[in-house]
């Protein structure tokens, strides 16, 4: 194959990748509309994407969204609010949960702080006693396998994208 069919190929492989990414852009934008978090750390792509760089991978929270039923890239209210009581990462916390304290609901290791108020029992009539808090953080052991499946997914997808394409434009000059 010579070298110009060999740069088509790239060229075409490449404007294929960069076409999700810009569709991903939309979603990020429908996400900070939804939940009015423009401007704080979940206005960025890694809130659904583990990765934005070819091959990009969704995260457990993006890809929740992105299987959900409900999902079209034009509009992803309706597929935002099915996922809202999921736990996707396995946190121990629900997505809305750490949407509303700005953690990433794709990270397992980003999570709300957990605060547990503990009350003494109610003193006598002979003892005075001040309620008293406890503060304690839970630091739940998780693993997920999604994001390698999903980056072999992509990496499978982009490698068969080219051998097709190569095949083409063999087929094409025989």
């Amino acid at each position: 194959m010579n070298k110009k069919k060999v740069a088509i190929v790239i060229f075409l492989t490449l404007a294929l990748m960069t076409v999700e990414v810009y569709a991903n852009a939309s979603i990020k934008q429908m996400f900070t509309t939804q939940y009015d978090n423009q401007g704080t750390e979940l206005d960025e792509c890694a809130t659904c994407m583990r990765s934005t760089s070819p091959p990009a991978s969704w995260n457990p929270y993006g890809a929740a969204l992105k299987d959900d039923a409900d999902f079209d890239r034009n509009n992803i209210a309706q597929a935002l609010e099915n996922i809202e009581e999921l736990d996707s990462d396995g946190d121990g916390f629900n997505n809305i949960d750490e949407i509303r304290n700005s953690t990433y609901p794709g990270d397992p290791d980003d999570f709300p702080e957990v605060v547990e108020v503990t009350q003494t029992p109610t003193p006598t009539s002979m003892e005075t006693a001040e309620p008293t808090e406890t503060i304690a953080s839970a630091t739940p052991d998780t693993e997920d396998s999604n994001g390698t499946l999903n980056s072999m997914f992509n990496a499978l997808f982009t490698f068969a994208a080219i051998v097709l394409m190569s095949i083409m434009v063999r087929k094409k000059n025989v």
